[in-house]
């Protein structure tokens, strides 16, 4: 069983911080500051730990907790009245270290002495609940051992200790549960990332004149009124369309959303006729009553996959119209009995937006490493956009445009610099395997967001150059079709803190470049360099040609890296292989690794 992930352990202590420790009880002993957070955190995985199993508060979650001195290895003391269950949790928040015999021992010491009612062997958190405990003990059917714990595993001879007083006779408790519930870093992981996660939308959908085709899948398709899932969409938001390719485009960015809108305000009993309809994926449908000649389905797992800028133009018309009716507008609807997570309601996702101008980046949005980045970054403050929408602005939001230009930045691989310079459209195609080298299933949300502020704060300074070099001369050129170029050499020396547990200071990264010795001094270098290389072509030309970036990156790194006395680089200079997957692989990829860190 592997440890819980760094990225994972940060988003869980703040957590705990947020939304546990103020409902602590207070600590017994006087331990220094530093100790203490420690004890606070460790105290309060126990309270997150019963809020995630039972869906209770947090501060009653926290006020279970008896973790101190003298606890008796028992970390926390929880009755659930309506499962008729008493649960007793010990729980270790270590970053890599098992579950160990000695941390089992106390353990089941402790449950002895609390099923003997000896209280008095334990802490004052203990006695000041004796009257509860006691009431407890009396009621409860059954009595749960959990261990919560984030390291890589439990050992055999903790284990065994664990069960080997659940097997004891002498104890006499029958209504011991035979097995230890373990709350291990794949749950922990896993309920993180569900806190950010869009809820499923469960609902009834009306409609008029429908018709059903049995095989090969279970779909109904008719008549729906429009204000219907307006009232889906004002109640759900995104979460309406969790499936789909893009959210809400805005009006003002698309002419069929504004013709959407004028039909609604100037003849909505046409809107049938002048729309293409709406499409959604569901996990079940029930047909139900009919009435007022409109048939009643219950559905649940509701997912819009075609037609969100129908929907969210005429929830944005409803909005800025409250007083004009759309009663009249009527839309056709096909509800699919299908997982929108599953491939079939992928394909029907891809298809049915096929028939629509959309881009091949948009079916980013299928690919459910996208959802999982978005859900950890939502943990650190910032929005992931990896579908299109309108409100995709602001220093925290982060779009898959800027994620992959930032990603691609940092790669060894020159052609990456290329790419970018002709257009992203290459890397952005989820399934290619430029897309799929950027945007991999262990790419942590924190790396993300800290390779996103580093890339904003070298573009800045870049674009500045380009703005204050002459008019039209070779320099600003330079600047301006080398971006690219520069952008890759600086973002190779913040590999440590793009890679970093915790989110990069963007000032602090800013003031760091606005050294003389950092991105002015590595302008300055490409500048000369550009003005030994660029006699024959232009800046233009010359920087989409991969041959050119390559021969271009290696001496402007070697310069900037002040590795010009480096052996190695003259004998890597002289090897070349087709086997290798990019030119010069073997010499960028050394002088890659030997960028000096900010």
């Amino acid at each position: 069983m592997p440890a819980l992930q760094p990225r994972y352990m940060a988003i869980l202590k703040k957590v705990l911080v947020a939304r546990f420790v103020p409902f602590l009880p207070p600590l017994l002993g006087n331990a220094n500051p530093a100790d203490q957070a420690a004890k606070q955190l460790s105290r309060a995985f126990s309270a997150f730990t019963l809020n995630k199993l039972l869906d209770i508060a947090p501060q009653a979650a926290a006020a279970s907790v008896v973790d101190d001195f003298n606890d008796k290895g028992i970390d926390a003391i929880y009755y659930h009245a309506p499962s008729e269950t008493l649960y007793l949790l010990q729980t270790k928040l270590k970053e890599s270290e098992q579950f160990k015999q000695e941390d089992a021992l106390p353990f089941c010491e402790g449950i002895r002495l609390l099923l003997k009612q000896e209280f008095t062997a334990f802490n004052a958190n203990v006695q000041n609940r004796k009257a509860d405990i006691e009431s407890a003990l009396d009621s409860c059917s059954h009595i749960k051992l959990v261990v919560p714990y984030t390291g890589d595993g439990v050992s055999q001879t903790a284990s065994d200790a664990l069960q080997s007083l659940l097997d004891d006779e002498d104890l006499d408790e029958e209504r011991l549960a035979a097995l230890v519930e373990y709350y291990t870093a794949t749950e922990i992981t896993r309920d993180l990332l569900a806190e950010q996660a869009y809820q499923p939308v469960h609902t009834d959908i009306a409609l008029q004149k429908y018709e059903k085709v049995e095989n090969p899948r279970s779909t109904y398709y008719g008549v729906a009124r429009l204000g219907d899932l307006v009232a889906l969409h004002q109640m759900h938001g995104k979460a309406l369309y969790e499936r789909n390719i893009r959210y809400f485009l805005g009006s003002s960015r698309s002419d069929v959303n504004k013709a959407i809108k004028n039909t609604l305000r100037d003849a909505p009993r046409d809107f049938f006729y002048l729309n293409n309809g709406v499409t959604a994926v569901c996990d079940l449908i029930e047909p139900k009553a009919t009435k007022n000649g409109a048939k009643r389905f219950k559905v649940r797992g509701l997912s819009i996959i075609n037609g969100a800028q129908t929907v969210a133009s005429a929830a944005e018309f409803v909005r800025q119209h409250p007083g004009k009716s759309i009663e009249d507008a009527r839309v056709m609807l096909t509800l699919i009995k299908a997982p929108a997570d599953g491939p079939f309601g992928k394909r029907v996702t891809k298809a049915r937006n096929h028939q629509n101008p959309v881009q091949t980046v948009n079916f980013a949005s299928l690919d459910e490493n996208q959802e999982r980045l978005r859900q950890e970054i939502a943990h650190l403050g910032f929005e992931y956009h990896y579908r299109p929408e309108s409100l995709a602005t602001g220093p925290k939001a982060i779009t898959l445009d800027e994620a992959l230009r930032a990603l691609a930045s940092q790669q060894d691989d020159s052609r990456y610099a290329v790419w970018l310079k002709r257009g992203p459209e290459r890397l952005a195609n989820p399934d290619s395997a430029e897309y799929q080298a950027l945007f991999t299933a262990t790419l942590p949300g924190v790396m993300l967001v800290n390779a996103v502020l580093c890339n904003r704060a070298i573009r800045a300074l870049v674009v500045d150059y380009e703005q204050r070099a002459r008019a039209r001369s070779q320099e600003r050129l330079i600047y301006r079709h080398g971006i690219h170029v520069i952008t890759a050499v600086m973002m190779k020396r913040l590999r440590n803190s793009i890679g970093a547990a915790a989110i990069v200071d963007a000032g602090a990264i800013s003031a760091s470049l606005s050294q003389p010795d950092t991105l002015d001094q590595l302008r300055q270098q490409t500048f000369n360099l550009g003005q030994q290389r660029l006699t024959v072509e232009g800046p233009l030309a010359y920087f989409r040609n991969q041959g050119n970036v390559a021969a271009f990156l290696v001496d402007l790194m070697e310069t900037h890296f002040a590795l010009a006395a480096d052996p190695a680089i003259a004998l890597l200079r002289n090897i070349q292989s087709a086997a290798d997957a990019y030119p010069r692989k073997r010499l960028l990829d050394y002088l890659s690794s030997r960028a000096p860190q900010l």
